[in-house]
């Protein structure tokens, strides 16, 4: 028989929400009592009238103080500062709330980002009844179902009864919303979607609050509580000599862990999490670009093990993965793990390594399973370290020299001193593309947190995620234990979002320094497919530096907001500070004029 690897829990229940004389009130009261005694925290609420029966849901006596609210008056910046405030900790999701109408469209960027990047978020819509869909009513569409296969869960909740929600209508509520929450946080982590559709009246009765029986022990609604399930016990996977190891967006201590332990080079992103390696080759890929090139270089890989989200880097994800005498093997416990070469010979959803004989010549494309081949080799050969250790040194080095080639231009330096400032404690999020590359051309290791929207396109919502998530420090954290949270964005990113950060009358304002590049985003265009492309007419479009206008929006803020050259950054970093301030860093007077 097995042990149980944990205690089982208590039974959870809630009271019965107190009569308002609106069912659709109670049955928000009933929802956010159930999710606060599952662990929610946090809410994000765009304002609207269809949906007043989850604000005054938040206010009840049954759910007050134990769920915090935060009011963004652009439901897109909403959507993003629920995702960040739930990304701190994903065991620990946020809420946003909507009314009807258009204001849903608005969350499906962040929809899209939680989805791919595997952040839990619970999305609730407001809606009109059966009776006034379909038929052409105010601010009504079609929001049951708009998500469709992003979402982990959705549930198309009918409207309780007008004066007063019935038992099996809290039930069902309660029931819905604990599943959902579980459904966000479970096996494979995402957003969930409750389509809550309340008919009038939407807010509580005044002569309720009179009411003699408000006394009266209430009824008690039985919570719904799903045990996660453990994690995956790892798996072999083959590491011989000419083995590496790539870190994605989000792989973590995992993949330091492997490379080290086996005395492999780690082939990490900014965001990665496991920049405190000793095998991290910090610029590689200027380098890869090179090796990949040439199928005799002394330090072409015969192997991938892939942990993470690889998205920057055309060496990496390209010419690397997709090289066909390369295997690839990925490291992911998840149905959609990344393949994009589409040459993944091996999946596992946790790994060990198992080391092979030979010296990685064994895998030239000939197709060989590397799920057989390493159960099929004998004992384990030893691993000669030191042999090991000089290849890693051999692919530093060589980075260090090809990175060294390579142009810095402005927008560069002011990353890396971003970066470079960055240390224990910190909490450093990259937002816009260019700038997350430029970091992983030039960038060393780091101690510092390192978060990037890097799911699906790498700049939507930056700013206003950035908010929540340093709401989420402020909340969980002692000010004494916790760092300074700082933003690297360029200035269109920026400009998409920055109504994220205004923030309400009550709420505590975030520590947080946005550092925006103001480079007019012409970077926009500065990939490889753009090489062709005719600079005077991209720079037609995109030339004026937009630094005046971020200025006046972060003084609105009420924010700490000034404008410097690049050169001026480190030392505007070093400056001791707290709450929200807005550094927008130009392009110094020595560096070649652009026409605009």
């Amino acid at each position: 028989m097995h042990e149980p690897s944990a205690p089982i829990p208590a039974p959870l229940t809630i009271p019965a929400p107190r009569p308002t004389g609106s069912g659709a009130v109670d049955q928000a009261v009933a929802i956010w009592s159930a999710l606060a005694e599952l662990g929610l925290a946090e809410a994000v609420l765009a304002p609207g009238s269809r949906s007043a029966p989850l604000v005054y849901g938040l206010a009840a006596d049954e759910v007050a103080g134990r769920i915090r609210a935060h009011v963004r008056i652009d439901e897109r910046a909403a959507a993003f500062t629920a995702l960040g405030l739930g990304r701190l900790d994903p065991t620990r999701p946020a809420a946003v709330v909507t009314t009807s109408g258009t204001a849903t469209a608005h969350l499906h960027a962040a929809v899209m980002e939680a989805h791919h990047s595997r952040i839990p978020l619970l999305v609730l819509t407001a809606d009109r009844p059966a009776e006034l869909r379909e038929v052409g009513a105010n601010q009504t569409t079609r929001q049951a179902g708009m998500f469709r296969s992003l979402v982990r869960l959705a549930v198309d909740l009918p409207a309780p009864t007008a004066e007063a929600a019935s038992p099996v209508e809290l039930r069902t509520a309660v029931s819905t919303a604990a599943r959902a929450l579980a459904a966000a946080t479970g096996e494979h982590p995402g957003p969930v979607h409750l389509n809550l559709s309340f008919r009038d009246p939407l807010v509580p009765r005044a002569e309720d609050s009179e009411r003699p029986d408000r006394t009266a022990a209430p009824e008690r609604i039985v919570v719904t509580r799903r045990v996660p399930a453990p994690a995956p016990a790892p798996q072999p996977v083959p590491v011989a000599p000419r083995t590496v190891v790539v870190a994605g967006d989000g792989a973590g201590p995992a993949a330091a862990a492997l490379a080290d332990a086996h005395g492999l080079p780690l082939l990490a992103e900014p965001s990665s999490g496991a920049l405190t390696a000793d095998g991290l080759v910090p610029r590689h890929p200027a380098l890869l670009r090179e090796v990949m090139a040439d199928p005799a270089h002394p330090l072409r890989p015969r192997r991938a093990i892939v942990l993470g989200h690889p998205t920057l880097s055309r060496p990496v994800v390209g010419a690397l993965l997709g090289a066909a005498d390369v295997e690839v093997v990925v490291v992911d416990p998840h149905p959609d793990w990344p393949d994009v070469a589409r040459r993944a010979s091996l999946v596992v959803p946790a790994a060990i390594g198992q080391e092979i004989p030979g010296t990685g010549q064994e895998a030239t494309g000939t197709g060989q399973d590397a799920a057989s081949a390493a159960p099929a080799a004998p004992a384990a050969p030893e691993i000669d370290l030191a042999q090991r250790r000089a290849w890693v040194e051999a692919w530093r080095t060589a980075a260090d020299a090809a990175a060294a080639r390579l142009p810095q231009p402005w927008q560069q330096r002011a990353a890396l001193a971003v970066w470079e400032a960055s240390g224990p404690g910190d909490l450093l999020v990259l937002g816009s593309s260019s700038l997350v590359r430029d970091l992983e051309q030039h960038a060393g290791p780091t101690s510092a947190q390192v978060i990037a929207n890097r799911g699906l396109a790498g700049i939507d919502g930056t700013t206003a995620m950035a908010g929540g998530l340093a709401l989420a420090r402020a909340a969980r954290d002692e000010p004494g234990e916790r760092g300074r949270t700082r933003l690297l964005v360029g200035d269109l990113t920026a400009l998409h979002d920055l109504t994220g950060l205004l923030v309400g009358p009550e709420e505590p304002r975030p520590d947080l320094d946005v550092i925006i590049v103001d480079d007019g985003g012409g970077r926009i265009f500065s990939g490889l497919e753009h090489a062709a492309a005719s600079p005077a007419l991209l720079r037609r479009f995109f030339t004026t530096p937009h630094g005046a206008d971020i200025a006046a929006v972060a003084a609105g803020l009420r924010a700490d907001a000034r404008t410097l050259e690049s050169d001026a950054l480190p030392a505007a970093l070093a400056e001791p500070t707290q709450g929200l301030r807005v550094l927008v860093v130009q392009e110094p007077p020595s560096e070649v004029p652009r026409n605009s």
